[in-house]
Formats: structure tokens, C-alpha cells, sequence
């Protein structure tokens, strides 16, 4: 029998069913259009007749087994973007035709010659070995072999005390607020332009990042303490429900689905070259508030837990950065008292967060806008 369209319940996509020259499938075509479905539908049925006779191996091609390993289990959204991209790029391409060539080309293609090797691994390597290997389990393909781009080995980025002052106080003044909250949290960027104000409890100081980064590309809810400077830059903010952080103009940062960044690219930009700042990122503002909660906690799994990374090894870095003569500078970042760690030391003014008096040098206001 021919094969034939058919719908799935709870999913959107059709679905090709049928047997052709005794080999049955039941798959996704990885489209909700009829007309899209049907036409694979009808080049499905071809490669099933030229695979009985040439073998599967010549005839699988990249489009079916990139809808065949999202269509095996639940992948996260960056997973799913990436591997569109490479379907866009590769089509109807043959497995048997990607070799190390075809993967350099498409690295050209998807995300340019000058792209970062972490870029390039991410967004072409990884998702392409993962596709043809999940092919290679079942019979369509030998088992990828890429060589891959080596990320250059660089050190840790971090500020001290008195240069992330002067990086806030140097920021327009809608981005101070949000660039005190990272160094206060060690919050990736994405997680902190997503954060919700029906995810902030000031009473519990803690806030909630939904979809945070977890194990093999998964996202899961992890919940952050906050410490007594970052409840005063939050407590003093406008508005209380949606985006917590928001554009000079007052509108939620755009959307990226955590694919790129780039949002606050521009005001941080300036906001370094004002405090005489070089070579730095925004997320060089996580390495730098996991450089302090080591050099004030010594304790690497505690830092593991709160940063919420996979490994030790991958917090083992920040172990040693921090000389001991700067950890009674982090009282001015952070105030005098953080939930995990208790009082961290007197600062030199006061303020008065759910009635409770604590020292803190963030002034009532949030942060010096002078």
C-alpha cells in the first residue's frame, strides 16, 4: 500500500503513514500545512522505493532525519531553532553527502566565517553531529566525525568592587537598576530580561528565573537569593506586574528566545567606555558575582547551588581570583547582609527594606544617578 496522511492526537503536525515494498513508518512530516504534507508525503514514498532497491543509506535525507530526531523526544527551543536553520541549509541533501566540506559550508552559511568558535560549535557542530548520529542508530548514515574549531583559551573576566560602582554609576540610568541586579545574582542576561514581577518575593529575597539553562539543553525553574542592595534597587522600582526590566522608553527588551543576545549591546557599551572599562561582557557580570560569593563563602559547592551550574569543575575557576584585601569591598555592591551567606560586614549607610534596618551603601533611591 501507498502511503497516506493522517493526524496525531495532541500533535499539530500530519503524520505519513503506510508500508512501501513491505517497509511500514508512521512518522511526522513537520508541518500543520495539508499541501506541505503532501508533498512529503509523496517524496517519502519515492525514497522508500528507491531505498528497497539502492539501500537507506543512499537515498535518507538531512530534512528527514532533522524531523525525525525532533519528532523522537521533546527538545528545548534553542535546540529546535538551530536544527530549523540547518534544514533550511541542507534540504533534501543526501546524509551520505555531509562531510567535513558540506559542515564548513554550512557553518559559512548559518552563521558566518568570523563567528566565534563557541558560535560555530553551538549553532552548526553540535546540533549537526547530534542529527546524524541519531540517524547513524538507525542505519542511514556512518557516524559524524567533524572536526571542529577550538575556542581560544582565555582567562576570567571580573570586575572588582569599585569598577562595577563605576560601571553602574557610568550606565544610563534605565540600565543601572538591571546591572545591579546581575552582579547581585550572578542572573544570566536572558534569565534577568525574562524575570517576571510575579516572580520577585522581596519578603523571602528571592526571585524565580523560569526556563534557566539545565542539563543536555533541557530548562527548568531555579530560584536565586537576593541580597539586602538588590531588595533596595527592586523595592524602588516602578511598576509591579509584567517585565521587571525595561527600556529607556519603558517597554519589555525584545524577545530573542535566548538565541543571541544583544539587547542592552549599546548601553552597556557606553556604560563601559564611560567607566574606562575594556574587554568586558555582560556576562562577565556572572563571573564576576561567582568570584565574590566564593571569595566571601569558600565553598564551591554552595557556589554550584546557587549559580546553578552542572559541575564543580565548571565553578573550580573563580576559586582563586579574589585577593582577601578586596572581599570587604563587596559590602558596596551587595549591602551588608545576602540569605546564604548572613552578614557580610557594616556598611556606611543605612536604609529600610519590610521594616527591617540594615546597612547598605545602594542610597533609598536605588543607585546614584548623579
Amino acid at each position: 500500500m501507498s502511503l497516506v496522511l493522517v493526524r496525531r492526537k495532541g500533535r499539530p503536525f500530519w503524520y505519513a503513514r503506510g508500508t512501501v515494498r513491505g517497509q511500514g513508518i508512521f512518522e511526522s512530516t513537520g508541518t500543520e500545512d495539508r499541501t506541505l504534507a503532501e508533498a512529503y508525503r509523496a517524496k517519502r514514498e519515492t525514497e522508500l522505493y528507491e531505498a528497497a532497491i539502492f539501500g537507506a543509506r543512499a537515498t535518507v535525507s538531512f530534512q528527514r532525519a532533522a524531523i525525525a530526531y525532533l519528532d523522537f523526544t521533546p527538545r528545548s527551543r534553542a535546540t529546535k531553532s538551530y536544527v530549523l536553520r540547518l534544514i533550511d541549509h541542507f534540504g533534501d541533501t543526501k546524509l551520505a553527502r555531509i562531510d567535513q566540506s558540506a559542515a564548513e559550508t554550512a557553518v559559512t552559511k548559518v552563521v558566518g566565517d568570523t563567528a566565534a568558535p563557541a558560535t560555530k560549535i553551538r549553532a552548526v557542530y553540535t546540533p549537526l553531529t547530534a542529527i546524524l548520529t541519531f540517524a547513524h542508530g538507525r542505519g542511514w548514515c556512518d557516524i559524524p566525525r567533524f572536526h571542529k574549531p577550538t575556542p581560544p583559551d582565555g582567562k576570567t573576566r571580573w570586575l572588582k568592587p569599585a569598577e562595577a560602582m563605576r560601571l553602574i554609576n557610568s550606565a544610563a540610568p534605565h540600565l543601572r537598576p538591571l546591572l545591579h541586579f546581575l552582579l547581585c545574582t550572578g542572573a544570566r542576561l536572558s534569565e534577568a530580561l525574562d524575570l517576571e514581577w510575579n516572580d520577585v518575593d522581596l519578603t523571602a529575597s528571592t526571585v524565580i528565573f523560569r526556563g534557566t539553562k539545565g542539563r543536555a539543553g533541557q530548562r527548568r525553574d531555579r530560584i536565586a537569593s537576593l541580597p539586602v542592595a538588590a531588595m533596595t534597587t527592586l523595592a524602588n522600582m516602578p511598576g509591579r506586574e509584567g517585565r521587571v526590566f525595561r527600556t529607556d522608553a519603558g517597554q519589555p527588551y525584545a524577545d530573542r528566545q535566548r538565541l543571541e543576545g544583544g539587547q542592552i549591546a549599546t548601553a552597556f557599551a557606553t556604560a563601559c567606555r564611560r567607566a574606562q572599562l575594556t574587554n568586558l561582557t555582560p556576562h562577565d557580570l556572572r563571573h564576576t558575582w561567582a568570584t565574590w560569593f566564593y571569595a566571601l563563602s569558600k565553598d564551591l559547592l554552595l557556589l554550584k547551588d546557587e549559580g546553578a551550574w552542572r559541575t564543580l569543575r565548571m565553578v573550580e575557576r573563580y576559586s582563586h581570583l579574589m585577593p582577601g584585601h578586596l572581599t570587604s569591598e563587596i559590602t558596596t555592591v551587595w549591602g551588608s547582609k545576602h540569605p546564604r551567606l548572613g552578614f557580610l560586614g557594616a556598611g556606611n549607610s543605612k536604609s529600610r527594606i519590610d521594616g527591617d534596618e540594615r546597612q547598605t551603601n545602594i542610597p533609598r533611591a536605588g543607585l546614584d544617578r548623579s
